[in-house]
C-alpha cells in the first residue's frame, strides 16, 4: 500500500527567502526549503534526491537550506557550526556535501581536517578554526532554529515547496508533482 504523504499548506512561506535572493525572486519559480540535520540518515537520502532535481530543473528550481540539528544527534550541531563556517569562506556548499556523505561517522570526523582537503588553496584554515572554536556561527544556527518552530517543523527531514510543508521521508516522484504545480 502507498504511503500518503503528509502535506501542510502554510502561509508566509516567501518569508523564507534570503534578503539576497528577493531582489531577484523572477530567477527562480519554485523554492525548496530543507530543514536538515546532519546526522539525520533520512536527510542524508533526501540529499541525493535533491541533487536529483536540481540538475533536472535547474534554475527554475532554487534549494536553500537551513539547519534544524536535533537533540538525539550529538554531533549535528557541530557539524552545523563547521559548515556555517565553511561558509564564511564560500565553501558551504562543498562542507556540506562532504558532511552528508560521512554522516553516520561525524563523532570520528575532523573538521578542520575536512577543509584542508576541500582547501583548494583559497581556505584560511586558522580563521576556519577559530570560527570553529568560538562558534561565531551560532546565531546563524540559532535563527534557524527559530524559523523552522515559527513554521511548525518538528524534526527532519521537512520541506518546503514554496506553500506546501512535507515532513518526513518523500520520493522524488512526489516532489516533482509538487513542483511541477507550480511551474
Amino acid at each position: 500500500m502507498k504511503k500518503k504523504i503528509n502535506l501542510i499548506s502554510i502561509d508566509n512561506w516567501e518569508n523564507l527567502i534570503p534578503d539576497d535572493l528577493r531582489r531577484d525572486t523572477n530567477k527562480h519559480q519554485v523554492f525548496i526549503f530543507e530543514f536538515f540535520d546532519y546526522e539525520c540518515p533520512f536527510c542524508g537520502t533526501l540529499e541525493t534526491i535533491l541533487d536529483t532535481i536540481k540538475l533536472k530543473y535547474n534554475e527554475k528550481v532554487k534549494i536553500i537550506r537551513y539547519h534544524f540539528p536535533l537533540n538525539i544527534h550529538p554531533m549535528a550541531y557541530k557539524a552545523a557550526i563547521a559548515a556555517e563556517c565553511a561558509g564564511i569562506q564560500n565553501y558551504f556548499d562543498i562542507y556540506h556535501k562532504v558532511l552528508m556523505k560521512n554522516q553516520y561517522k561525524l563523532s570520528s570526523i575532523n573538521f578542520i581536517e575536512i577543509a584542508k582537503k576541500i582547501n583548494l588553496n583559497d581556505i584560511d584554515i586558522e580563521k576556519f578554526q577559530i570560527c570553529i572554536e568560538k562558534e561565531e556561527t551560532a546565531d546563524i544556527i540559532a535563527k534557524a532554529v527559530l524559523l523552522a518552530k515559527n513554521y511548525k517543523v518538528i524534526g527532519t527531514p521537512t520541506i518546503i515547496i514554496n506553500n506546501k510543508m512535507i515532513s518526513g521521508v518523500v520520493n522524488s516522484i512526489e516532489i516533482e508533482k509538487i513542483i511541477n504545480e507550480f511551474l
